[in-house]
């Protein structure tokens, strides 16, 4: 039987902190994240273990790869796509955790492991929402959001590649870091030969749904930033389609998230271009 989240923690060395991992009642799943002291830098340790009962998981993975495109929920998929994520963004020259290596520590078990660089700092999220910052810093930091985000859109259009694609991107999973911006998340991605104009549109709505939150002035920064205008219109164009397909998404999107939706995210931007 695997050791249970708190008894990793127990057994991790002085050195070693448990930042982040699921609730007290259910340490028996989900990810641990920990923080390693070390004299060259603090590393970030992420054990991937099962998420949810085996028969969620189950019908998981079954949505994630035969109806959505996506690479599987499994404990060890996760852990593969997230390193094959970093390094393609790394790769291309977009700003993420850089990858460490390492052997499995013995207070880990057996579970899938991947350790990176730890970056200290707030997330975008906390960052807007963070009052002490004026006006114009917020604007830069979504203005800088924007046109990596843009240009890393268009590499991955002309490379073919959707692991440059952030399958769950929202202002949460960036952080804030002396004059960095680091994308970080990168559980879940796109199969080959998933639809890149669709996947952007995703990514783009799911963007801009987390922006919004934090303010019109952040949803107006990233529509301005953003330098690639065609992108931003076919993804309105896609979300507009008559398809049934679109409009089953749609209408789950509505019945679920109403006006918090990725759908009404797009609206919004269509209205911003005058679509």
């Amino acid at each position: 039987m695997r050791p249970s989240g708190l008894a990793i923690a127990d057994r991790a060395p002085p050195n070693v902190r448990l930042i982040s991992g699921p609730g007290r009642s259910q340490y028996e799943r989900g990810n641990l994240l920990f923080r390693c002291s070390e004299p060259g830098g603090d590393v970030l340790l992420k054990i991937y273990r099962q998420r949810k009962s085996r028969w969620n998981d189950f019908w998981a993975n079954v949505s994630e790869r035969w109806f959505e495109g996506k690479r599987g929920v499994a404990a060890a998929r996760r852990r593969a796509t997230e390193a094959a994520g970093l390094a393609a963004w790394s790769a291309a020259g977009f700003d993420v955790p850089r990858l460490v290596e390492r052997d499995r520590p013995d207070w880990a078990g057996d579970h899938p492991i991947l350790a990176m660089e730890f970056v200290d700092g707030p997330t975008l999220h906390e960052a807007l929402g963070d009052r002490a910052r004026s006006p114009a810093e917020r604007r830069r930091l979504v203005g800088q959001l924007a046109r990596d985000y843009a240009h890393r859109h268009r590499c991955a259009l002309e490379r073919g590649d959707p692991l440059l694609v952030h399958e769950h991107a929202m202002a949460r999973h960036v952080f804030v870091s002396e004059g960095r911006l680091v994308t970080f998340d990168f559980e879940h991605a796109y199969r080959p030969g998933f639809p890149l104009s669709v996947a952007i549109a995703f990514e783009l709505s799911s963007t801009l749904r987390s922006l919004e939150r934090l303010g019109a002035e952040a949803f107006d920064a990233y529509v301005d930033g953003y330098a690639e205008p065609r992108i931003l219109e076919e993804s309105c164009r896609l979300f507009r389609s008559p398809s049934l397909r679109w409009q089953l998404y749609r209408g789950y999107e509505a019945r679920r998230r109403g006006a918090t939706s990725k759908t009404a995210a797009i609206e919004r931007l269509a209205a911003r271009l005058g679509l």
